[in-house]
């Protein structure tokens, strides 16, 4: 093959064409020549076992319909002359001969006596579907609605019927048939029935023969019928039994035929009178109710005839091909080599350097427009190259350009203090800077073999990579996040992240890039922050009670001592007549108010009863003081009872909460009316403070004292705070939280 392959190679144009174009020409030929004989011989093949098919499927639907009309027949004579029987012994009975029962008896003993085929039988169903008569004692008095034939049996009460029926012990349905009368005075559905199988015997092969025997095919072909021993039911010639017949190789077909039952073969043939045997081809097909095999057989020489005629086209008309594709080859290769030869030379001249060089159009066919591309790619290849230098000197001051702008790129993420680097898409390290190094602790050797996932706990992994998933998401766009990072010291790393994608050149992505910033300190520095507040609030709540007590335990006990010693002294006045009694009777009556009040002003800044009689009596109290104390309207309205009785904690920031807008709005809000309402709504506790006063300001510095602390009480009992002008005018300050108990649930 491959000296042929050097040999070809080797060989002028003028050669090269003449065998292309022969062997063109002969395969294209040969090609179409086996195409059509394949697709004449598919036809034919397709048309004879369709024809041969059609007519086995034809005798088979005849021997059947014989068949059926025989079945047919037979039972309904049967049925027929059972009712005429069962007719006369009614007569009987109507002409007091025997009883009704002695009448059905006699019927029944009738009917059990006679046998349908092998195994059939007669009985009758009453319009109700049950069995009356039935020659198994077991089945006799059932109902049998539940078979559809015994539905349609009622329904018809007369006429030919089909089912499949299964007797007890057997592991398959077969066919059975049934041909029914109606005897209307005792209700009798009188069916004869039996497997269609035994039924055989009453086919006559007479009503068909002829009919078979008629069909033929091409010049000999014809069909016969066999029964699964190999004897012959219908054949033109044969009789008897044909099992051990033979081909000329000895090849019994009969038994492959018999013993497949359905498909075709091809054997070889010799009918009587013939010289020579020749292949026969037979399609059959099994009649299982009968046990017959119906075949329709044809020779193969008949069907593939026209054949031979295809074939001797083909071979004529190559040989006209190449009668008169030789001349046409050689006259069409000279007119294509001579242009050739001077384009080759003046090709040999471009190649030498000349890119001058022109060739002149003498025609306009495709050598003609060949010449004409040549000089335009001359031209273009002259243009080309001078334009080519030009482009070689730019592109070498562009990557100069590039490298120092690459170099200034590095310097100034070497230099900054945020952490940079680059990861592939596994997160293993391919760049960083200096304070990469230095925020993770890592010496640059030990960075460039390790994986992101290294500095980081199974909790803070998960953050890292879904916010590299969200920045593969969002493809070109960045993504911020705060990473708590492990340093290699194994301290922790505070930091905050913005994350973006790296892509290729054709925009695959291939990994991330970030910037890392250090707020370990801050974060150190708002832990102490909140740490100061609690200890603030801390703070506050002691002297708030330490006050609360000293008034209530020492300032009071006092003034109730004044009090009591102005009442003797009063009593002693009187006693010696001094008119100055009365003064001292005024004197005790304003220590005793001023006891109420400073008992009161106890209860606000430390309310003792929080924890003993919960938080709606506190806030109660409250509501007095703030009207006692300060001349303000304040009004407490609960529709829970009792609420955070079990969490002391709970109850507790809430009554300052309370307290502490209700302080603001006296000090802040020059208000009249201040209300303070507890109620309970979706399994939450809502506390509201409103007031009609003038209203929080829209600029209110949130970073006052009071509002950081309600907010960090709020915080502290995962409750939600809510401060803002109110729509009716004046503040409303919103608590919502969790209730503790499922009776609060609106």
């Amino acid at each position: 093959m491959k000296k042929f392959a050097n040999f070809y190679h080797n060989l002028p144009i003028r050669f090269k064409l003449l065998l292309v174009y022969s062997a063109i020409l002969i395969g294209a030929t040969l090609l179409t020549g086996v195409f059509i004989y394949s697709q004449v011989r598919n036809s034919i093949e397709a048309n004879i076992e369709s024809e041969l098919g059609n007519t086995t499927a034809t005798i088979q639907n005849m021997v059947q319909t014989a068949a059926n009309t025989s079945i047919k027949n037979y039972l309904r004579a049967v049925a027929e002359k059972n009712k005429e029987i069962i007719g006369d012994i009614y007569k009987k009975h109507k002409a007091g001969v025997m009883t009704e029962g002695e009448a059905k008896t006699k019927a029944q003993e009738i009917l059990f006596s006679q046998t349908i085929g092998k195994t059939g039988y007669i009985y009758c169903v009453n319009s109700k579907g049950i069995a009356i008569v039935h020659p198994n004692p077991g089945v006799t008095g059932k109902k049998y609605l539940h078979h559809q034939f015994v539905i349609e049996q009622i329904k018809r009460k007369e006429g030919y019927l089909e089912y499949e029926w299964e007797n007890p012990g057997e592991n398959r349905k077969r066919q059975k048939a049934l041909y029914m009368t109606y005897f209307e005075p005792w209700d009798w559905i009188i069916s004869v029935s039996s497997y269609r199988d035994e039924f055989k015997d009453l086919v006559n092969v007479s009503d068909f023969r002829d009919s078979i025997l008629a069909l033929k095919f091409g010049k000999t072909g014809y069909s016969y019928v066999l029964d699964s021993k190999g004897n012959v039911i219908v054949h033109p010639v044969l009789q008897g039994s044909v099992y051990d017949v033979t081909d000329a190789k000895g090849w019994t077909f009969v038994r492959d035929i018999v013993a497949k039952k359905q498909g075709k073969i091809v054997y070889s043939w010799k009918n009587p009178g013939e010289e020579a045997y020749r292949e026969k081809l037979v399609i059959f097909n099994y009649i299982e109710e009968y046990d017959w095999i119906v075949a329709s057989t044809s020779y193969l020489e008949e069907v593939y005839a026209p054949l031979k005629t295809a074939r001797n086209v083909v071979i004529l008309t190559i040989f006209g091909i190449l009668l008169l594709g030789l001349p046409i080859s050689f006259w069409i290769s000279d007119s294509i080599i001579h242009p050739m030869r001077s384009l080759m030379q003046r090709f040999s001249q471009g190649a030498s350097g000349d890119l001058s060089v022109r060739m002149p159009v003498t025609f306009a066919d495709e050598i003609g427009q060949l010449t004409g591309y040549f000089n335009n790619f001359m031209e273009k290849l002259e243009i080309s190259r001078d334009s080519l230098k030009a482009e070689i000197d730019e592109r070498k001051q562009t990557e100069d350009a590039l490298r120092e702008s690459e170099k200034k790129y590095r310097t100034i993420l070497e230099r900054i203090k945020e952490g940079y680097f680059e990861v592939d898409l596994n997160g293993n390290f391919t760049f960083f800077n200096d304070s990469m190094l230095k925020i993770l602790g890592c010496s640059e050797d030990q960075l460039d073999h390790m994986n992101i996932r290294e500095f980081t706990d199974k909790k803070n992994l998960k953050k890292v990579l879904k916010t590299f998933d969200q920045v593969k998401e969002l493809e070109d766009a960045s993504k911020a996040s705060g990473w708590e990072l492990i340093k290699k010291d194994n301290s922790r790393c505070f930091s905050e992240v913005s994350v973006s994608l790296i892509n290729d050149k054709e925009g695959r992505p291939i990994g991330f890039r970030g910037v890392l910033r250090d707020v370990t300190e801050q974060k150190n520095s708002e832990k102490e922050s909140k740490r100061l507040e609690q200890e603030i609030l801390n703070i506050s709540e002691r002297e708030r009670q330490r006050i609360g007590r000293d008034l209530h335990d020492d300032l009071c006990p006092q003034l109730i001592g004044i009090e009591v010693l102005s009442k003797v002294l009063k009593k002693r006045l009187e006693r010696k007549g001094v008119a100055e009694a009365d003064d001292a009777a005024k004197i005790s009556a304003f220590i005793k108010d001023s006891i109420n009040k400073t008992r009161r002003l106890s209860r606000g800044l430390y309310p003792v009863n929080l924890t003993d009689r919960g938080l709606d009596s506190s806030l109660a109290e409250l509501a007095l003081y703030i009207k006692d104390v300060f001349g303000v309207e304040c009004h407490f309205r609960s529709d829970i009872p009792s609420p955070f009785q079990n969490n002391a904690t709970a109850a507790n920031h809430i009554y300052y909460i309370a307290h502490e807008a209700v302080f603001n709005a006296v000090k802040h809000s020059k208000s009249k009316n201040i209300f303070i309402i507890l109620s309970a709504h979706n399994g939450r506790v809502l506390l509201k403070v409103r007031d009609d006063g003038q209203g929080i300001p829209e600029a209110v510095d949130s970073r006052g004292m009071g509002l950081r602390l309600m907010n960090y009480r709020a915080n502290k009992i995962g409750a939600a705070l809510d401060i803002r002008k109110d729509v009716e005018g004046g503040t409303l300050v919103t608590l919502q939280i969790e209730a503790e108990k499922e009776e609060y649930v609106s």
